[in-house]
């Protein structure tokens, strides 16, 4: 038969005593248990529940944490946040500089796309080259984005208004995060982004080419769980 449940059990029981009362032992003589395997999870469930020593384990970052000194800067027609968290520094070309945090992932992810999408004919490659990660995604937006011109700000029925956000995942390398605007009829929609710690700051990972997944969708209600930030109407 395979020792290593008994010997599990030696351990976990050693472990688990200090937090015993000594009438558990007798209890536990008097019913004779057979089946160390079982009291082993049951007290590995119990010590990873409450734990012996009652210290605070660490939860990991928090995702819904709100910008703080929240300021409104435009671009293009469009109201952009700038906040504690980022970015430190903006002007014609890119926006950088964002805190290595979730928040900082979010404020990027929002900046970004954003600049991205209505940045002027004289201002985007600058904003490619800093605030997008390059890759195949990148060279063929950059073919693309060739083939069009914008001069002006973005027409009132056209440019978004922040509503909030939503980071779906979070790692100290990546995230996604589910940006939410609302335009000049009333209609909504989610922007599923994705952003990557790349040369010290957060920068845009767009879209592969090849895929099916759909970037932009309409949505009738925005989600009870957003982190809300709410553009100037």
């Amino acid at each position: 038969m395979n020792s290593t449940p008994l010997a599990t059990a030696r351990r976990s029981r050693a472990t688990a005593e200090p937090c015993e009362h000594p009438r558990n032992h007798l209890i536990a003589r008097r019913r004779r248990i057979r089946t160390p395997a079982a009291g082993v999870f049951g007290a590995a469930l119990l010590l990873a529940t409450v734990g012996c020593g009652g210290g605070d384990s660490d939860s990991g970052p928090n995702l819904s944490a709100a910008p703080t000194q929240v300021r409104w800067q435009p671009f293009q027609g469009v109201a952009l946040p700038n906040a504690a968290q980022g970015p430190k520094k903006t002007g014609d070309g890119a926006a950088t500089g964002f805190e290595h945090s979730p928040t900082g992932a979010a404020l990027a992810a929002i900046v970004h796309t954003v600049r991205l999408s209505i940045a002027g004919d004289s201002q985007w490659p600058d904003i490619v080259r800093l605030e997008v990660v390059p890759d195949q995604a990148r060279d063929e937006w950059s073919v693309n984005r060739l083939q069009l011109s914008i001069t002006g700000p973005a027409a009132p029925e056209y440019a978004p208004r922040l509503l909030g956000y939503k980071i779906t995942s979070y790692t100290d390398a990546g995230s996604a995060v589910d940006v939410y605007t609302e335009y000049s009829d009333a209609s909504k929609a989610v922007n599923h982004t994705t952003v990557e710690w790349f040369g010290n700051d957060w920068r845009l990972r767009l879209p592969d080419p090849e895929s099916t997944a759909r970037p932009i969708e309409s949505v009738d209600e925005l989600p009870t769980d957003i982190v809300k930030l709410e553009a100037p109407a």
